[in-house]
């Protein structure tokens, strides 16, 4: 199966990359405007009607093909209601259009004219340039990082049994058909981070409620180290989870969480204040991680059907009941269960769906 990382790399920009990456912006919203007007149906039926006037720009037809793809995808996939507008610089370009020699990334700007971009990158970051076994594929150039995916076939292994994962908002329950059961609670440090700055956005609007500009810069700065700190520790669970997994020949098995958002949207008779913080919940990024660095080591991963994973015993079947501090009670065991195990139990012990597609987005390491 075919596995596909990026590797995030730092360099040092100039003027004629912030040119460039400038310009290429201007020509995504050109085209998101001839798309608009025209009701392209297909990005060929754009890059027809956009390339004359694209071509003014006087750069290389391999950003006139990349603007158009872009520009038809946002189209595509847009709110009706909104048409949508890229503000900050960048530029990218598929696996034809440019040469990486190790660190070096040459960029065509005309026809025989290229930009050198020289990267920085640690050993992690080399360990993909030195593979002689890793594809490269497309290259996204922001004013402050290179990002380059790596693709690869990777032999998927066949697993001698399966274990389930729980995905919870404070903790992600591992357990597999042996009973294994392993909590990782870093999921409750997720949510204490994403309360904390809630907190401190509140405070950034109470204090900047005369200049938008300020508010603006205070925003993006602590939405920044949010969202790092975040993913930082979703990095861990998920690479301790998958070395699992790999060390002791285990497929992956996850619930299909897909619309759980529907049931936390005003007017279900649920507060505000747990409306939001249902909506903060980082399932998606935790499965996400884990699939992709699952099939990087060829391990399978299967969705499941949620439905009904906290209600059953999985010992003999039978129908659960609720107590307190999410604990379950089975009365044909004469047993008492804790809500996620039984849950984790349930998962590993469905039936295996067909694979499940890769969702198309990758890890961006820095």
């Amino acid at each position: 199966m075919k596995a596909v990382k990026v590797a995030k790399f730092a360099y040092e920009s100039s003027s004629d990359v912030h040119s460039l990456l400038t310009i290429f912006a201007r020509m995504c919203n050109d085209a998101i405007r001839i798309a608009l007007e025209n009701h392209s149906k297909s990005r060929f039926d754009l890059i027809e009607v956009a390339y004359k006037e694209l071509k003014n720009y006087g750069l290389h037809t391999h950003y006139i093909l990349s603007a158009c793809e872009i520009a038809f995808s946002l189209c595509r996939n847009r709110n009706p209601i909104s048409i949508p507008y890229i503000r900050k610089p960048f530029l990218k370009l598929d696996k034809q259009s440019f040469n990486l020699d190790y660190l070096i990334l040459r960029i065509p700007v005309r026809p025989r004219e290229f930009i050198y971009i020289t990267l920085e990158g640690s050993s992690y970051h080399r360990s993909f340039l030195s593979d002689p076994t890793l594809k490269t594929g497309s290259v996204t150039i922001t004013e402050s990082a290179v990002i380059v995916s790596f693709s690869k076939d990777a032999k998927e292994t066949k697993p001698i049994g399966y274990i389930g994962l729980d995905v919870n908002e404070k903790n992600v329950t591992a357990a597999t058909g042996n009973c294994y059961v392993r909590r990782f609670d870093e999921l409750s440090e997720v949510a204490e981070i994403k309360e904390r700055y809630k907190e401190i956005r509140a405070e950034i609007g109470r204090a900047t409620r005369g200049d938008r500009r300020i508010s603006k810069r205070l925003y993006a700065k602590y939405g920044k180290r949010e969202k790092n700190r975040t993913i930082q520790r979703i990095n861990k669970i998920s690479g301790e989870v998958v070395n699992f997994a790999r060390e002791n020949r285990l497929g992956i098995k996850m619930e299909r969480l897909d619309g759980i958002r529907k049931l936390y949207r005003k007017g279900n008779g649920q507060t505000r204040l747990f409306r939001g913080r249902m909506n903060s919940w980082s399932f998606h990024e935790v499965q996400r991680q884990i699939e992709y660095k699952a099939r990087w080591d060829g391990i399978p991963v299967y969705y499941v059907n949620p439905r009904g994973t906290s209600r059953n015993c999985p010992d003999c079947g039978s129908r659960v009941a609720p107590l307190q501090e999410r604990k379950l009670y089975c009365s044909e065991c004469d047993k008492t269960w804790d809500r996620d195990v039984l849950a984790a139990r349930n998962i590993a012990a469905a039936a295996v769906p067909a694979a499940r597609p890769p969702r198309g987005s990758c890890e961006e390491e820095s």
